[in-house]
Formats: C-alpha cells, structure tokens, sequence
C-alpha cells in the first residue's frame, strides 16, 4: 500500500507546479475582478468569489498532498529552481496552501462584500 501511494506521489509531481500557476492565475483574475468591482462599480461578485473558490479547492488539495507525504515519511516541495543551471528553490506544499487558504479567505470576504452591493 504504500510503494503504491510512493508511486501515486512520484507520478503527480510533474502536475503540481502547473496546478500552483493555475492557482495564482485564479488569484490574480480574483484580485483584477476585485478591483474593477471596487473602482469601477462593476458586477463581478460571482467572479470573485469563483475564484477565491478554486483557491480554497487548491488549498485543500495541497493541505492533503502534505498531509499524505507526511504519513509516508517524504516531504513534497515544490522546485521552483532550474533544472538545466542545477537551481532548487524548494517550497513545501504547506507555505502554498497556507498561502492559498488566505488568498482564498480573503477573496471570499470581500467578494461577497462586492456581490451584495
């Protein structure tokens, strides 16, 4: 059970750095529609609160691909480095959740917020 579980983490990982830009992509749109809701009086609740929804989603899954490298005594990271120069920046999927779960709390708040005026 767990070689298999090794083996499940071992063929995700090429998916997780795309996964990690789609989610500051959907932080990024959130933050646009936010603004333009704001300065612009324009109706883009629903999109906000979209958004901060993916993020929460991507949190969550992140939050359980820790806890599950946790439990098989790896730690999942994240290089952000290049691979070609030899370059590791390594994040553990902890900080980018962490990250993800305010980004998703805040988009969530003040979504709603800009929704319902």
């Amino acid at each position: 059970m767990k070689q298999m579980m090794l083996d499940m983490m071992s063929m995700m990982m090429p998916i997780m750095k795309p996964l990690v830009w789609m989610g500051v992509a959907a932080a990024a749109v959130g933050v646009v529609m936010l603004l333009a809701s704001i300065l612009f009086k324009a109706n883009s609740g629903n999109i906000v609160l979209l958004s901060g929804r993916v993020l929460l989603g991507l949190s969550v899954f992140l939050f359980a691909c820790e806890g599950a490298g946790m439990f098989l005594g790896a730690a999942p990271q994240i290089n952000f480095g290049d691979f070609e120069k030899l370059e590791f920046i390594l994040v553990p999927f902890w900080k980018i959740a962490a990250g993800f779960l305010v980004g998703a709390l805040v988009l969530g708040y003040l979504g709603g917020r800009a929704r319902a005026a």
